[in-house]
């Protein structure tokens, strides 16, 4: 578990709160509503989920995504807050949405429509976002301005009235088609026949998609196990992903390779400190099995799905030959990083 983090700041001022001694109730629950709703968006897209206008977060991501208020402070207006899961514990993935967050929120609040794009580049999950966020705009005319920052001392991340315009552009209209959206579900059947496939998200309808000949043996080994999609959706009426027109690459989440617990080195049997799993990505244009691992350096194809194991052997073979068994004065940072990595995760001799 994560050491705890700073609370982030939720300020209420204005008109409104010096008449009422506080800020009003439905202010205070539309901004922390807003909030989160876009954690909850950042968790669905981090699962693989679909974004859609009836968006309906899964019980996981309700569990490990949450927005936990603490006690305000008291004689201000300030509403403390921050991002974990609902047992209050700072998870890994708890902390990058948090961090997502504040990134988002600059930059709504630098008006510039180059830096919202640049921290959401999918317009898909800018538009939800966007969307999301309008819960902290005031209306015009209610006197009272809405502010979040980073912590007592930090900077302001967000302030209502800089990001009024900006976000206003987002009232009304359809969310954009995606260029690329990701969509996690069960492998539930495969049509031989016909050469098509069902996949079932958990909480949206079952669909049905063409696969490659030469995918069949891959595809076999993941039937009742979930699979994650990247590529350009089809979009339904309802605004839901309902197939895919091109599918880019497809990811296992339930790795079906035997996991690493050895390699040969030379002469040298490596043990690993914990089994090393494969989980497959597929390349469906290119027909092409991989598996990366950056922090171990790993980067390993293969034209098969039979083959790709070997090839993570062969290739941890080289890692620590040229790496771990290397002195640190012929490795740059880059390397030496691997290096530490490597000897982390696997014990061998490295005189």
């Amino acid at each position: 578990m994560a050491e705890k983090l700073d609370d982030i700041e939720l300020k209420f001022d204005g008109d409104p709160v010096k008449r009422l001694d506080g800020a009003p109730a439905d202010a205070v629950i539309a901004s922390l509503n807003a909030l989160q709703r876009m954690i909850y968006i950042i968790g669905m897209r981090s699962e693989g989920r679909t974004l859609s206008e009836r968006l309906k977060p899964t019980a996981k991501v309700k569990r490990e995504y949450a927005v936990v208020c603490r006690a305000p402070i008291s004689g201000s207006h300030v509403q403390p807050f921050n991002v974990a899961s609902q047992s209050g514990q700072y998870t890994a993935s708890a902390v990058a949405a948090r961090e997502k967050l504040l990134k988002t929120l600059k930059a709504f609040d630098s008006g510039k429509e180059e830096l919202v794009e640049q921290a959401l580049p999918n317009a898909r999950e800018r538009w939800f976002m966007a969307k999301a966020a309008l819960g902290l705009i005031p209306p015009e005319d209610s006197g009272l301005e809405v502010t979040v920052r980073t912590g007592s001392r930090g900077p302001f991340s967000f302030k209502a009235d800089r990001a009024r315009i900006i976000l206003s552009k987002y009232q009304t209209g359809n969310p954009p088609d995606a260029d690329e959206d990701i969509i996690a579900g069960k492998l539930r059947a495969i049509d031989y026949g016909q050469t098509i496939l069902t996949i079932k998200p958990s909480h949206d309808p079952a669909f049905r998609m063409d696969y490659p000949l030469l995918l069949e043996k891959w595809l076999q080994a993941n039937v009742r196990r979930r699979l994650k999609f990247s590529g350009k959706p089809k979009i339904n009426q309802k605004g839901d992903v309902s197939s895919f027109k091109d599918v880019y690459f497809a990811t296992e989440l339930e790795p079906t390779l035997e996991p690493i617990h050895e390699f040969r080195a030379g002469t040298q049997n490596i043990q690993a400190t914990r089994p090393l799993s494969i989980p497959v990505t597929v390349d469906w244009q290119d027909r092409v099995f991989a598996f990366r691992d950056k922090e171990l350096g790993i980067d390993a194809y293969a034209e098969s799905y039979s083959d790709l194991r070997q090839n993570v052997l062969d290739e941890l073979d080289v890692l620590w030959r040229q790496y771990a068994l290397a002195p640190n004065d012929e490795l740059d940072s880059e390397a030496q990083l691997v290096k530490v990595a490597l000897l982390a995760r696997f014990k061998g001799a490295t005189e």
